[in-house]
């Protein structure tokens, strides 16, 4: 038991030594402020770190309500930073502060978990974005993020995987959209009878060797009598593309193997039969075949996207934009998550619940909405930079921004869909440390940790030695504080003066998850060799596996943490100067995943 205090004590005079630390910067309920930082920074709200080049967002919460969120841990974006800085972003939904971040893409959408063969995969598409659709790449990693399948379309005279779709299926199959040219007479438009068309559907491939299974093509099954889109530069008409008659924006495989599909442009939404092509039934648009039980609001939506079944295919959930106005809401307010009841029994649609925006705003493009576990849903509101939460009653528990509001379009910044889920993210990649030591020691050195995509970090052990070779063991221990945010900023404080140090990222039973590089503080540099930091913890006695001792422990912290925060300034090392440079590729060890 002796040993046991001895320890306690020894960790808490460790404890002793770290200064606070500061998580991202986040603003609640500060539209004016976020607005005046926006406006400052081309446009984009953002911040940066000292341990990574990654860029990441300021969010506005304009209104949080804990209590009722979903407990789903975090939040899935496929976002667009700026020039060449655009991927996949996985955000902590308990404090918005960043999780990961893979930013060397041109154009990302579509970023969510699915389940593939029992296990959880980071599903996101990357490319070339074109006005209205895409061509790239339906990527699909696990949570080592190790790049597990790579699609795109064949046979479709070089049109490759469109943004707007890349979904798994449950029999282990990968459906992705598609967009390319075809002759076609247009002249019912007002166009040639040799005019091109921008056709659209999906294909259904194998993953593993590409090969397709079912495709589809909207030109077979629907006519341009059927569209709403004018015959305009605007829908397609132009040298080298074609009319946007259809616009298929979202797909889901049913159970029974046919296929919900969405149609921006004739305002539909259709059952297709998974062995002939044929629509099953069509709601909504011009050939709409439901009876409205509700007025009209079940019919009446138009422009929609992310049409989804829900309650074994009883209910369907779309974001419904209802125009192509973006902006505060020049009347009553139009665009809504929305949720409807159909029988195909009866034929008949009812609404179940409509979702506006807190702010009164309409999106003209884009959209998605989430139903949760708990009967919440999230609602990402396309061209206006938002996505909010609504408990199953429609009240609002979270309403965050990401830009301007109100602004109509602004270029990259959008929250096409927002996804709430859980996700163990298990870095192949070495945790990130960077110093700023300014006797080239310990000696007052702030030190600031992240380990890009890692979920299950409770907290940081900084290590420090005389030798680059020896970085392991209580023995070096100089810092031990809990994780904030992306990245962990820690003040070491007087007490030692050493010219080598090692961070390792511990789990919340106190075990290594892994270890920074030794970084020399004389430099700044990483010396070419992990730290492969062994342990932190007394060898006789490990003190966090003891229940007493954990207690013990935790007040340590919280009693430091309330007694240090009076004598340490925080600090955050973020910049409303974007300048052009920070946009180059990133090729940093961290995020380099072929």
């Amino acid at each position: 038991m002796a040993s046991f205090r001895h320890a306690v004590g020894a960790l808490a005079s460790v404890l002793a030594l770290a200064g606070p630390s500061l998580a991202d910067l986040v603003l609640y309920n500060q539209a004016n402020e976020f607005t005046t930082l926006a406006e400052a920074s081309n446009g984009f709200a953002h911040q940066t770190f000292r341990s990574s080049d990654i860029v990441a967002p300021i969010l506005n919460i304009n209104s949080l309500n804990r209590h009722g969120l979903d407990d789903a841990p975090y939040i899935f974006l496929g976002t667009v930073y700026g020039q060449m800085r655009a991927g996949p972003m996985i955000l902590d939904a308990r404090d918005f502060s960043l999780v990961y971040a893979d930013q060397h893409y041109d154009n990302s959408y579509c970023s969510n978990v699915q389940m593939f063969n029992g296990s959880r995969h980071l599903v996101f598409w990357e490319g070339v974005h074109n006005r209205g659709h895409a061509n790239g790449y339906g990527l699909v990693y696990d949570e080592n993020y190790n790049l597990v399948f790579n699609v795109t379309a064949q046979g479709l005279g070089g049109a490759l995987a469109d943004m707007h779709e890349v979904q798994l299926t449950s029999n282990g199959t990968i459906i992705f959209s598609a967009y390319w040219t075809i002759p076609y007479d247009c002249t019912i438009m007002g166009g040639q009878a040799d005019a091109m068309l921008m056709d659209s559907g999906f294909q259904e491939v194998d993953p593993v060797t590409n090969k397709i299974l079912f495709q589809w093509a909207a030109s077979q099954y629907f006519s341009l009598e059927d569209t709403h889109a004018r015959y305009t530069e605007g829908f397609g008409v132009k040298e080298g593309s074609g009319f946007d008659f259809f616009h298929i924006n979202s797909v889901e495989k049913t159970e029974d193997g046919n296929y919900l599909i969405s149609s921006r442009h004739t305002s539909t939404i259709a059952l297709i039969d998974g062995t002939n092509g044929h629509p099953i039934w069509i709601l909504g648009g011009r050939r709409n075949q439901f009876r409205d039980l509700s007025g009209g609001r079940a019919t009446n939506f138009g422009w929609q996207h992310d049409a989804r079944f829900y309650k074994n295919q009883s209910h369907i959930t779309m974001f419904d934009n209802h125009g192509e106005h973006t902006g505060y809401c020049d009347g009553p307010c139009r665009s809504r998550g929305l949720h409807l009841a159909i029988n195909t029994t009866d034929m008949t649609v009812r609404v179940v619940h409509e979702y506006y925006h807190p702010s009164g705003i309409d999106s003209g493009a884009m959209g998605g909405m989430q139903t949760l576990e708990s009967g919440n849903v999230i609602v990402g509101w396309g061209y206006t930079p938002s996505f909010v939460e609504y408990a199953p009653n429609g009240t609002v528990v979270m309403s965050v921004q990401r830009g301007k509001l109100g602004e109509g379009f602004q270029a990259d910044m959008f929250a096409y869909r927002a996804h709430k889920g859980h996700w163990t993210g298990r870095p192949s990649w070495l945790p990130s440390a960077a110093v700023d030591a300014p006797h080239r020691t310990t000696e007052n050195a702030t030190v600031y940790l992240s380990w890009n995509g890692a979920t299950d970090i409770a907290s940081w052990a900084v290590l420090a030695s005389p030798y680059a070779n020896r970085l392991s063991g209580f023995d070096n221990l100089v810092a031990l504080a809990n994780k904030t945010g992306f990245e962990t900023q820690i003040f070491l404080g007087n007490r030692t003066s050493y010219r080598y140090m090692g961070a390792a990222a511990l789990d919340k039973n106190g075990a290594i998850m892994g270890s920074t590089f030794v970084i020399d503080m004389q430099n700044g540099q990483p010396v070419l060799m992990p730290s492969s930091i062994a342990s932190v913890w007394p060898e006789a006695e490990p003190i966090i596996s003891n229940k007493f001792g954990i207690l013990m422990i935790v007040g340590c912290v919280v009693s430091m943490g309330l007694f240090l925060g009076r004598f340490f300034s925080r600090r955050l090392h973020w910049t409303t100067n974007y300048e052009t440079t920070k946009y180059e590729r990133i090729e940093s060890e961290e995020r380099r995943i072929e």
